[in-house]
């Protein structure tokens, strides 16, 4: 929800106080007006009806520009903000992701060296029975 629009000033009150400002803002020499003045520009006197609606005019398109680049800073910042939590998210996931995967190699450590256990007592096994064998068997000899 929009916050409510100020209360505009009455426009002789505007016109009095841009009045105080030109004169304030003034060259303090006639030198000085000549050479900030381009030719043909009006220097002194009290400000016309069309100069002041001149200046609400660019007042407002500054006030314009203002809202729309408001408007854009709050879009990005939507999407920095969206971006942003779906790094987050998909950082989870992979964090997720990775745990899963370390589970994964811890358990095919785990059965790897478990293989290579049975496998040196399977060896043993099998030179035990030979040696059984060869020492139990009688051997022939051939003349």
């Amino acid at each position: 929800m929009a916050p409510p629009a100020p209360e505009r000033p009455k426009p002789e009150a505007v016109s009095d106080g841009i009045e105080k400002v030109l004169r304030f803002a003034a060259p303090a020499t006639k030198a000085a007006e000549a050479e900030a003045a381009p030719s043909g520009a009006r220097t002194a006197g009290p400000v016309t009806a069309r100069e002041f609606a001149t200046a609400i005019d660019f007042v407002h398109e500054a006030a314009q520009a203002i809202r729309a680049a408001e408007e854009r800073t709050r879009e990005a910042d939507a999407r920095t903000h969206a971006l942003a939590q779906r790094a987050a998210e998909e950082l989870k996931n992979a964090e997720l992701r990775i745990q899963a995967l370390e589970g994964r190699v811890r358990a095919a450590e785990s059965r790897a060296q478990d293989a290579e256990t049975r496998a040196k007592e399977a060896d043993a096994w099998l030179r035990q029975i030979f040696t059984t064998i060869a020492e139990e068997l009688p051997v022939r000899k051939t003349a």
